[in-house]
């Protein structure tokens, strides 16, 4: 009565309908399996202001550029679970500005793709990203970091979430006399 390639098509329609029933199903259950991570700890050890040439642009101008060292401790081992591809975890510094009210900026950043690696101990590192003012002047103001994670299921929706984790000052700008 109905040809071969109608056949396939309502097979494969079929097919379809299940594998995203699944899918909203495992999308679904992974939201009851949600826990709260521990204690994050982040500490400031080295902040420096300097006057410096921005790579990525074509002026001439010198810019106000400020340089981390910070320590950071954090577990993320009970964000994994069954539905967890991997976690993106990232470290901002917030501050006010003269131009706008709210001013974030990454200055590290993770891809943590397994359970076994998700314990992050870092001692004295350096933020992989410098911290560029539109208005070209933060230094003396004061600035929050904030330890920020965002977990990619395989099947769902993306979860984003933050802790505060301390503050401290941009210092005086550095000079070469300092």
């Amino acid at each position: 009565m109905h040809s071969t390639l109608v056949r396939i098509q309502n097979l494969f329609g079929f097919f379809t309908s299940v594998t995203f029933a699944v899918g909203l199903l495992v999308a679904a259950s992974s939201m009851f399996l949600q826990k709260e991570m521990g204690d994050v700890k982040v500490n400031v050890r080295n902040v420096e202001v300097v006057k410096g040439y921005q790579n990525q642009y074509y002026t001439s101008r010198s810019t106000e550029q400020a340089f981390i060292r910070f320590d950071l401790e954090a577990d993320l081992e009970p964000l994994f679970h069954w539905n967890t591809k991997q976690i993106f975890a990232y470290l901002t510094a917030s501050y006010p500005g003269r131009k706008y009210e709210f001013n974030d900026a990454i200055i590290w950043d993770i891809i943590i793709p397994s359970k076994e690696k998700s314990k992050l101990k870092l001692r004295n590192r350096r933020a992989k990203y410098i911290i560029n003012d539109v208005t070209n002047r933060f230094r003396e103001q004061n600035a929050t970091l904030t330890f920020g994670w965002n977990i990619q299921p395989h099947v769902g929706a993306l979860t984003w979430n933050e802790k505060g984790a301390g503050s401290f000052s941009f210092p005086p700008l550095k000079t070469k006399n300092n």
